[in-house]
């Protein structure tokens, strides 16, 4: 009996190790993505530019892409590799221009323009934005014309609209299905309504919700949106409500921080698109156990930044 106990205990175990470490991750851990340092680590294969050099990548298993500089340098090595969002098409949603070229005229996108001829056009107040950049860094709200024209503006080379905002949000999908939705509010002006220098940043508080409960406003656009950019499984909307209700996407990424347990819960969503099966028993309580850690290690690194809805 006891000798049978330890063999299914060891097939346990070794249910466990198939169904994680099953994905490679790319990702530089100094840009402050804290899931590939923490718990995160335990379920995906993380390479960084400590081990790129040396790592022998798997035949059959993915790697998601969360750096293009290292990710480039495994598709070149490993050429037959199955990547999430390769560099070629990850450059449609990190550029803010090529962004809003894609969209140019598209109703729930801020009018845009590329000069400053145009951009006069739009009238004031007027964001500045660098061509790439995240966390408002860059970003200028310019509220009259004499400040727009002091100015310098090499830096920028998108200027749109400004949004008298009622309310933001944060949608990451997959495959056109949101799994993630944080409503984000102001904590400093720069956030709440651009008042501040281009290189502060903005800053915001994040309460996780439940997806079932996103409005149908903002679950239409996003819809949407992830069908214009199908060919990007992951891709995270910045989304704004004006005061008269109409929705705005603001911007996009595919490479978004990933508080609380967002990154197990992509793991788990990206081993079923995959493998095309459930992830063990097994697999799924330890990655329940590590949820839990990096949930606890999100709300204690700055409680006033983050929560959940009961």
């Amino acid at each position: 009996m006891k000798k049978l106990k330890l063999f299914e205990q060891f097939l346990t175990e070794k249910e466990t190790v198939e169904d994680l470490q099953k994905i490679y991750a790319a990702v530089d851990t100094s840009t402050g993505h804290e899931w590939a340092r923490e718990d995160g680590s335990e379920a995906y294969i993380i390479i960084t530019n400590d081990n790129v050099d040396e790592i022998e990548l798997e035949a059959g298993i993915p790697l998601l892409n969360y750096n293009k500089k290292i990710s480039a340098k495994l598709s070149k090595k490993f050429p037959d590799t199955f990547v999430y969002n390769p560099n070629d098409l990850v450059e449609k949603s990190s550029s803010k221009k090529k962004f809003h070229e894609i969209l140019e005229g598209n109703p729930h996108i801020p009018r845009t323009a590329y000069n400053e001829k145009d951009a006069i056009e739009i009238g004031f107040p007027l964001i500045a934005k660098p061509k790439n950049g995240h966390s408002g860094l860059g970003i200028k709200v310019f509220k009259t014309q004499e400040a727009f024209d002091s100015a310098d503006k090499s830096n920028y080379d998108v200027y749109s609209q400004y949004i008298d905002k009622k309310s933001e949000h944060r949608l990451i999908s997959f495959k056109g299905q949101p799994f993630v939705w944080m409503e984000r509010t102001p904590l400093n002006d720069k956030a709440k309504d651009g008042d501040g220098d281009a290189a502060e940043q903005m800053h915001f508080k994040y309460v996780k919700k439940a997806p079932a409960g996103i409005p149908k406003n903002f679950a239409d656009v996003n819809a949407d949106f992830c069908k214009i950019f199908k060919d990007l499984p992951l891709i995270c909307f910045d989304v704004m409500e004006d005061k008269e209700g109409h929705v705005y996407i603001i911007e996009s990424n595919t490479m978004t921080g990933m508080p609380f347990d967002i990154s197990l819960d992509l793991y788990e969503i990206i081993f079923k698109d995959f493998y095309k099966r459930d992830m063990s028993k097994a697999a799924k309580a330890k990655l329940e156990e590590l949820c839990k850690g990096m949930i606890e290690k999100t709300l204690k690194r700055e409680a006033k930044k983050w929560e959940i809805e009961a």
